[in-house]
């Protein structure tokens, strides 16, 4: 055994188990692979010495004296030939190995540069297919939530279209009432507009009024439509409002700005 830990191979198969236990993780490969693949290495190549230095050690004791005839042992050298595959593969998994980490570095450290092609572990495989599953029901879930949406904003047009017939009605009724003279028209009129506010602010919707004179710099952007724009009578007056057709209708979001549905449409003073 003491033999074995003064061997230069021992000690080379211990650094290779080392850069495979740390130095995989930092190519993209899950830790419990790098430990179980530097084990593996290590576990291998220390079987491998004991077996050559058995090997030695019973080669050394069955070796004839001088002057004594020597004694054929078909079987030892069959196993020291298995013995030397063994370790020539082993070896030459090594150095390819030891060639893809190098390739994984320098296509990392080269972002331009197309990455050379690397042989995925067996683990890195099972973990992306468990990535594209989950992938595949996250997507699941995307299309039943657009499903769920489109049906909440099909039941809200829907309601929208009921209160939009409900006033339509109810003008048409008003409408038949002032020509036969059992209702006064400005009244009608009064009831229908207070009725079609009060339908606008069940969905949230505020209406502002933009005051004359107010200066464009000061209004926020689209709350306002500029059907023409001419010249002011007077230097204070440039760039100001000069007529209001309209008021400005917006949806009031909290934490966010107001989210404007119809500019108000305004005359302006050129600036």
């Amino acid at each position: 055994m003491f033999k074995l830990l003064t061997r230069r191979d021992l000690w080379i198969a211990v650094a290779f188990s080392a850069i495979f236990w740390f130095g995989l993780p930092l190519v993209g490969a899950p830790a419990k692979f790098s430990k179980a693949f530097g084990g593996l290495v290590l576990l291998l190549s220390v079987l491998t010495l004991a077996l050559a230095q058995a090997e030695q050690s019973t080669e050394s004791k069955n070796q004839p004296k001088a002057g004594a005839p020597e004694q054929p042992n078909d079987s030892l050298q069959g196993l020291l030939a298995a013995h030397n595959e063994t370790q020539r593969k082993i070896q030459a998994e090594l150095a390819a190995l030891r060639e893809d980490i190098k390739a994984v570095k320098s296509g990392a450290n080269t972002a331009n540069s197309a990455a050379p092609a690397v042989e995925v572990p067996e683990k890195l495989g099972e973990l992306s297919g468990a990535l594209s599953e989950a992938m595949k029901q996250i997507s699941t879930r995307d299309n039943q939530i657009d499903l769920l949406a489109k049906n909440v904003n099909m039941a809200n047009i829907q309601r929208n279209l009921v209160r939009l017939t409900q006033i339509l009605e109810v003008a048409r009724s008003l409408k038949a009432r002032v020509t036969a003279g059992k209702s006064d028209a400005k009244e009608s009129f009064d009831f229908l507009v207070d009725d079609m506010d009060s339908a606008l602010a069940d969905q949230g919707v505020e209406a502002m009024e933009i005051a004359i004179g107010t200066k464009v710099a000061d209004l926020p952007a689209g709350a306002f439509a500029a059907i023409s724009v001419v010249d002011a009578p007077e230097d204070s007056l440039r760039g100001t409002v000069k007529e209001v057709r309209s008021r400005c209708y917006f949806i009031a979001e909290e934490g966010k700005k107001p989210r404007y549905i119809a500019p108000a449409k305004v005359i302006l003073y050129r600036a």
